[in-house]
């Protein structure tokens, strides 16, 4: 005997709940949220290999999953491999030149500027170090060792993001015939349209990232290559590979380079050191003001078909308010409300739901 339907008021009592139940959920794993942000993300990048694979060949799904996932860590574990005896390189000249460093300091503050009849010493504007001892490295190991210890802490959310990436793309299909089987049947459809239509989205947002990526790699190498710079092909590799990280990504890239500037000087442009760093670092200033105002807001607006001065703003405020992974994701999460807000505007109007829809009515009622 089937039992009796639920009243209105228990049904809104019961999505109250839930609803309760869900929040509290997502409070008390908060912590969670990023680690799995970024294993979805990931996985949803290399999945395709893996579809590809496994069409492709005989393989089955779950040997091709070992094999794409295996390829892909060691692919991003070779990566530092690659760049990290470069770095070390450079850091280990740093205790030799950190002399040289400050005696170029300490003459370029002694030299007079004249104006006209007006003489000035960059030693009223500027700190005398000339007392300035190799202390100064010491805030240098203790940030590496509290680097270490952040790494160390960290170390579970790793093991976590792994193993979640591993489980995404083993049963991706499943997860996703199961999310779509949940709505009633009647809405299945339209849920299936509007997942095709956030994937599409999501994809133009990855292929516009790594054109992104490319492009500022290209730029940053031509133009260190142009003033000489030491090691400037790794230089604009560590760039645009870490460009997809706004802001932070630059940050990083930006100190190495004026820091290999001031430790090694120009391949033939004929300044000091102190004057080149100088050149770096007004260079790059005004190439990341190029790349964040411009180059990524039109590459990214145009590849997610949103206008490049939302993509500007969404990013930095998404950026100031929550930091780099909120910034990575905030544009595609934008245009994936957008989507699911224009289907339920046009449901509540009484519309149907997807506009070809409608195109397709008018096209028929005017035949």
């Amino acid at each position: 005997m089937a039992g009796k339907n639920w009243s209105p008021t228990t049904r809104y009592i019961a999505l109250i709940t839930v609803g309760c139940a869900v929040g509290w959920a997502f409070w008390f794993f908060r912590d969670l949220i990023r680690p799995l942000i970024i294993a979805a993300l990931f996985a949803y990048t290399i999945y395709p290999l893996v579809q590809i694979l496994s069409n492709k060949t005989r393989i089955p799904h779950r040997a091709s999953v070992i094999i794409v996932y295996v390829l892909s860590l060691l692919t991003i574990s070779s990566i530092p491999a690659i760049v990290t005896p470069v770095i070390i390189g450079q850091i280990e000249e740093l205790e030799v030149d950190f002399v040289q460093l400050i005696s170029n300091y300490e003459s370029f503050i002694q030299t007079p500027f004249y104006f006209r009849e007006w003489i000035f010493y960059p030693s009223q504007f500027l700190p005398d170090i000339s007392g300035l001892s190799f202390s100064i490295l010491s805030p240098i190991a203790g940030g590496a060792f509290r680097v270490v210890e952040f790494f160390t802490k960290n170390i579970s959310w790793v093991l976590v993001i792994l193993v979640v990436i591993y489980y995404l793309l083993q049963d991706w299909d499943k997860l996703g015939t199961w999310l779509l089987k949940l709505p009633p049947k009647e809405y299945q459809d339209d849920i299936r349209r509007i997942t095709k239509e956030l994937e599409k989205t999501w994809s133009a947002y990855i292929r516009s990232q790594l054109l992104f990526m490319i492009i500022v790699g290209v730029l940053d190498a031509i133009a260190w290559l142009a003033i000489g710079l030491p090691g400037a092909i790794i230089l604009a590799f560590i760039t645009g590979l870490t460009s997809i990280v706004p802001e932070m990504g630059a940050f990083f890239s930006g100190f190495l380079s004026i820091l290999i500037a001031l430790l090694e000087g120009s391949n033939y442009i004929k300044v000091s050191n102190l004057w080149f760093a100088v050149i770096v670092l007004i260079l790059y200033l005004v190439m990341t003001n190029i790349k964040n105002i411009w180059i990524r807001p039109i590459i990214i607006g145009r590849g997610v078909h949103i206008h490049e001065g939302i993509v500007f703003v969404v990013v930095l405020g998404a950026l100031i308010v929550d930091g780099p992974l909120a910034a990575f994701i905030s544009v595609p999460l934008l245009v994936s409300a957008l989507i699911v807000g224009r289907y339920l505007r046009r449901r509540i109007y009484g519309l149907p739901p997807f506009p070809q829809e409608s195109k397709e009515e008018n096209s028929i009622d005017t035949g």
